[in-house]
């Protein structure tokens, strides 16, 4: 299993100045997912120029080294097919979206995000917060070219306001960023560690797609971790392809929908 990722070239040494960035050396090799930029909201195209990005999140493959960098001191080098860090060991490293600021404010108003367990249980099939915000993005959303294209870095509402009010009057944008903070604050990631790792195995082992498939499901509704996790999962599943049925007309594909959310369902890119 590989995704589409961009490489780019240190022209310029860099004294990371926050923790969340990674030092830059001249000739320096990162590389970056197509995902994370399409989560920044950059099109097709955008990767060939950093400079007009600003910072991006990366990975230094000289220093095996993750975190942000200025793309102002790269230059762009070429495409590379990536395959995707195994969970652990994995270094800290920030996402684009700075929900770690918002979570600070709902933790200091006394609201804290149960982990999935704890938020329903069967035979309901989901979240009743999950559900209640994919339905209102399906309303408004499912046709439109961009649906998913960015993220607000502090769209000012937490999740307990998607818990307690009526989402009719918000906009699709607020929708969206209300899906990526949730979750991001979840506990724990909607596919937990130990089956991130044996999901990332099958991958690379099975060739034919409908036999990996097949194993993929049995590993994600293992019997071994709380079903919340797995129905969690396949309710995503089935909005994405909700959203795919639509490609006609948001332009989204299963390519772009995996690659944007990967790294917050599998948290392989921890969240700031």
């Amino acid at each position: 299993m590989s995704y589409e990722g961009y490489q780019y070239r240190a022209l310029y040494d860099y004294k990371k100045e926050r923790e969340e960035d990674i030092d830059l050396h001249v000739g320096d090799i990162l590389v970056v997912s197509k995902g994370a930029l399409l989560a920044l909201g950059f099109p097709n195209g955008a990767e060939e120029k950093p400079e007009e990005i600003g910072w991006l999140p990366g990975f230094n493959e000289t220093t095996q080294e993750k975190g942000d960098f200025p793309g102002t001191y790269v230059e762009f080098f070429g495409r590379k097919r990536i395959s995707p860090p195994t969970p652990k060991p994995r270094p800290p490293r920030p996402l684009p979206s700075t929900s770690g600021l918002a979570r600070t404010d709902s933790e200091s108003e006394g609201f804290m995000l149960p982990d999935l367990p704890e938020q329903f249980a069967p035979p309901e099939t989901a979240s009743p917060i999950l559900v209640k915000v994919l339905a209102a993005i399906e309303c408004k959303g499912l046709e439109c070219p961009m649906l998913y294209r960015t993220f607000t870095a502090a769209c000012g509402l937490d999740t307990k306001h998607f818990a307690d009010s009526d989402l009719e009057p918000l906009d699709l944008q607020s929708l969206c960023d209300g899906l990526w903070r949730y979750l991001q604050d979840l506990p724990n990631p909607v596919v937990p560690i130990p089956v991130q790792s044996e999901m990332i195995q099958a991958a690379q082992e099975i060739k034919d797609p409908e036999e990996c498939a097949q194993l993929l499901r049995r590993i994600a509704s293992s019997p071994t971790h709380p079903p919340q996790y797995w129905l969690t999962l396949y309710c995503l599943i089935k909005h994405f392809c909700r959203i795919s049925h639509n490609t006609s007309k948001n332009h989204l594909t299963v390519r772009d929908l995996a690659e944007i959310f990967s790294p917050v369902i599998f948290r392989l890119q921890p969240a700031r």
